[in-house]
C-alpha cells in the first residue's frame, strides 16, 4: 500500500501554520502592553506612597517599555 499525495494534506498543513503564525503575532500586543501598565500603575502607588512627585511612574513606565520590546525580540526571533 502506497501513500498517494494528497493536495490537500499540505493545504491543510499551510493552514495550520498561518493560524500558529497569527497567534504568535497576535500575543505581541499582550507581552508589550502588560508589563507597562503593571509598571506604571505600580510607579504611579509608589509616587502616591512616598510623594515623588512623577518620577517612580516615568522610571514604571521606561523600565515596562523595555521589558516589552525585550519580550518581543525574544518572541520575533524564535
Amino acid at each position: 500500500m502506497s501513500k498517494k499525495n494528497n493536495p490537500n494534506d499540505s493545504s491543510s498543513k499551510l493552514i495550520f501554520s498561518s493560524i500558529f503564525l497569527v497567534g504568535k503575532y497576535l500575543g505581541l500586543g499582550w507581552v508589550i502592553i502588560t508589563p507597562t501598565i503593571i509598571l506604571t500603575f505600580g510607579g504611579n502607588f509608589l509616587d502616591n506612597k512616598l510623594n515623588l512627585g512623577y518620577f517612580m511612574t516615568l522610571m514604571g513606565l521606561m523600565i515596562g517599555l523595555i521589558i516589552g520590546i525585550i519580550g518581543t525580540v525574544r518572541i520575533l526571533k524564535s
